[in-house]
């Protein structure tokens, strides 16, 4: 059974999904009730390696990303890579992630562990290809953990604004770069 998010689960396990203006809020139930997945899409009419190349080139995000300001490293598997996010409202925070996917021009995926199985976030983008040109980006985060439930009921109307003003802004970058 593959789950709104896109992700396969178990057929015995319910899975839930809200849609919200903007994009979607899915929760994958595990059974531990501990596993959320929060995602927004956006189409963007340009094509995937236009938008690879814009998400992947780290270095200029300062220039045009209003939620992630900052990534050093390299889309490489088994990267190292040094996260500087910001939640409206709240001060920047940085923190390290390693790079759990990279498939050109398909997915991105990074791993931030800030505190083994009490908090655990897997950021994903995946660019899926349109028939009628363009491309879909999703823009996913997954959270687990004892503390991804509090910290979303919290917090999560923040890290939805967040990526949606990413998913304009990279939209806006892509579609207006020459070439």
């Amino acid at each position: 059974m593959e789950a709104p998010s896109g992700r396969l689960v178990e057929p015995e396990q319910p899975v839930y999904s809200l849609l919200l203006h903007w994009g979607k809020y899915t929760k994958v139930d595990t059974g531990s009730d501990r596993v959320k997945t929060v995602q927004r899409e956006i189409i963007i009419n340009a094509p995937a390696e236009k938008v690879w190349r814009v998400l992947t080139t780290f270095a200029l995000y300062q220039e045009w990303n209003p939620f992630i300001s900052a990534v050093t490293g390299k889309a490489s598997v088994g990267e190292r890579l040094r996260v500087k996010a910001k939640l409206l409202g709240l001060p920047e925070i940085a923190f390290a992630a390693t790079v759990k996917s990279s498939l050109f021009p398909v997915r991105l995926e990074w791993q931030a562990i800030f505190l083994k199985a009490v908090f655990e976030a897997s950021h994903s983008f995946t660019i899926e290809r349109l028939a009628v040109g363009g491309c879909r980006f999703l823009h996913a985060e997954q959270f687990s953990g004892i503390l991804s439930a509090p910290v979303l009921f919290l917090l999560e109307a923040r890290f939805c604004e967040g990526y949606r003003l990413m998913n304009e802004a990279l939209k806006a970058r892509v579609e207006g770069m020459v070439g």
